[in-house]
């Protein structure tokens, strides 16, 4: 399945907009709090956060399709920005039709600075939504589809760790009307594996490590003084 018969689904399908409305409000909250800065968004165009961030920030929307919204055309596994030089990612539904995760969030972690942040969403493998609705995406066999807790084993290797998240998609409108907002609190709360879709704030983390002189003085620091001797 491609990056754009997803994005379709969403936009178009009953069930995918309404878990759309759920993302977006889930990533417009985390914004919040990330505003300032280079903010670079993979994917989606429709959706956009540019309102939420700064005056002085700079709101960048890279896709690998080519529309109106995209100001960056490029793949996830080669993006075209320096190492550490963006401050924020927004990733909606980023590794959901990957093939290979690892050179991707490779890239994701070499471009965001340390103490950065990726804020993502992504279908759930395990959500109760499958069993509906997973039939009406076209090409739906293809999806690469992964556990919260998959997606958050995989983004520490890369020095990408939890900050915090949430499970959505429990309220579908067609079967619990008015109530839905109720279920959705409920199932986040109870039953997150059922969710259709998890949201996802991670942080950049770094650990310098810098070396210091040494005071060769033996009075002063007797053991360094034996060890560089030893050395000699």
């Amino acid at each position: 399945m491609n990056t754009q018969q997803l994005e379709n689904w969403l936009a178009e399908h009953k069930f995918g907009l309404y878990l759309s409305r759920l993302e977006q409000q889930f990533i417009l909250h985390k914004l919040a709090g990330l505003r300032f800065g280079t903010i670079l968004q993979c994917g989606i165009s429709q959706w956009q956060f540019r309102h939420v961030c700064a005056a002085e920030s700079q709101y960048i929307i890279q896709s690998n399709i080519a529309d109106s919204g995209t100001a960056v055309i490029a793949e996830c596994k080669a993006l075209p920005w320096a190492q550490q030089s963006i401050d924020t990612i927004i990733w909606p539904h980023g590794l959901d039709t990957l093939s290979d995760y690892e050179e991707s969030i490779a890239e994701i972690a070499r471009i965001l600075v340390p103490g950065g942040h990726l804020v993502m969403t992504g279908l759930n493998i395990h959500g109760y939504w499958r069993l509906f609705y997973q039939s009406c995406l076209k090409g739906h066999s293809a999806l690469k589809l992964l556990s919260a807790r998959t997606a958050v084993d995989k983004m520490q290797r890369y020095g990408l760790f939890l900050e915090e998240g949430q499970f959505m998609g429990y309220g579908i409108p067609a079967c619990y009307g008015d109530n839905h907002k109720a279920i959705e609190y409920i199932g986040n709360r109870w039953w997150p594996h059922l969710a259709a879709v998890y949201g996802l704030v991670l942080v950049k983390r770094t650990v310098p490590l810098t070396l210091t002189v040494q005071n060769a003085n033996m009075l002063l620091n007797p053991a360094p003084s034996v060890a560089l001797k030893s050395i000699e």
